[in-house]
């Protein structure tokens, strides 16, 4: 998830530089924020970049620098390749108060928006797709 990026090499030297920080706020400068608190918290690392051994830190750049994502390899039936519907309910994506998430917009068949088939699933990707093109 940091390409180009010896994560256990960084983090080492700011252990030294930065002992003082948490771990987390370190590597959010190399992951999102959230995603960098999750790992921390996952590693068992509480406390400032000082108290983490080379085996934590060790642990921490292998879940970052080894990250990897499997695509799906194989055939489904008919009946399994149409989702009946997305995983991400709709109630919260308008948002006149601004408190969501600036710039993110869901289109296609990730929002539970559900239809027949037969070609209604490629319409709703389209014009989902152009609405959050046009925001």
């Amino acid at each position: 998830m940091a390409p180009g990026v010896d994560v256990f090499a960084t983090l080492k030297g700011l252990r030294t530089t930065s002992a003082k920080r948490a771990l987390s706020t370190v590597l959010a400068d190399m992951v999102p924020k959230r995603l960098a608190s999750l790992i921390a918290e996952d590693a068992g690392a509480a406390g400032n970049l000082a108290d983490c051994s080379d085996v934590l830190l060790r642990g921490v750049a292998a879940r970052i620098n080894g990250w990897t994502s499997s695509p799906w390899v194989g055939r489904l039936s008919h009946r399994r390749g149409h989702p009946g519907r997305g995983r991400h309910q709709r109630a919260g994506f308008s948002d006149p108060g601004g408190q969501g998430l600036a710039g993110l917009y869901f289109i296609g068949e990730v929002v539970d928006v559900t239809g027949w088939l037969g070609g209604y699933n490629f319409q709703w990707a389209w014009a989902s797709g152009w609405s959050a093109g046009q925001a």
